[in-house]
């Protein structure tokens, strides 16, 4: 993906791309769907409603031609309308 477009300015470290990717977000035992609406090397916002006390996730991100991302992330932020969370990848994990 190419996130070298100049046209926005953004306070965050890294340029999001606008993306519309399906993903699995699990939270302790729980699995449960979500699509990507923003990503950048640094984080994602999630459309997906996960409970008040979810911190730390795992998600797993549908990239396009087949590939995939699977990260720890931290929710930094959440929206509730419509729902979902801003998160910041801290690890990723490596995938099959």
């Amino acid at each position: 993906m190419d996130f070298s477009d100049e046209s926005t300015q953004q306070r965050r470290r890294h340029r999001r791309r606008a993306v519309e990717l399906e993903a699995r977000v699990r939270f302790e035992m729980r699995e449960m769907s979500a699509v990507a609406e923003n990503i950048s090397p640094g984080g994602a916002f999630l459309r997906v409603a996960l409970p008040d006390e979810a911190e730390w996730v795992v998600a797993d991100i549908q990239l396009p031609e087949g590939k995939r991302l699977l990260v720890n992330a931290r929710v930094r932020w959440r929206r509730t309308e419509p729902s979902g969370v801003g998160v910041q990848f801290y690890s990723f994990l490596e995938t099959t």
